[in-house]
C-alpha cells in the first residue's frame, strides 16, 4: 500500500499538471475550492503517519528493553 507521502506527491503532480492547464475562474476555481482542500488534508495524513511510525519505534525499542531485562517476554 502507497504511503500517504506518496499519495501526496502524486496528487500535487496532477494538481500542478492541472493548474498549468487552467485559463479561466473556473478552473481556478476549481483548484481552490476542491483541490486545495484535499492537498491540505493529505498534508495532515502525511504528518498523522510520521508520528504513528515515530510512535511504533518508539513502543519497539522499549519491547526491546522490556526483552533484555525479562527474556522471558
Amino acid at each position: 500500500m502507497d504511503k500517504f507521502e506518496d499519495i501526496r506527491n502524486d496528487f500535487k503532480k496532477m494538481r500542478e499538471i492541472f493548474c498549468d492547464s487552467v485559463r479561466d475562474r473556473v478552473g481556478s476555481s476549481i483548484d481552490n475550492e476542491q483541490f486545495e482542500p484535499y492537498e491540505h488534508t493529505l498534508d495532515i495524513m502525511v504528518t498523522a503517519d510520521k508520528r504513528v511510525e515515530l510512535e511504533m519505534l518508539n513502543i519497539n525499542r522499549l519491547l526491546l528493553e522490556a526483552r533484555i531485562i525479562l527474556p522471558e517476554i
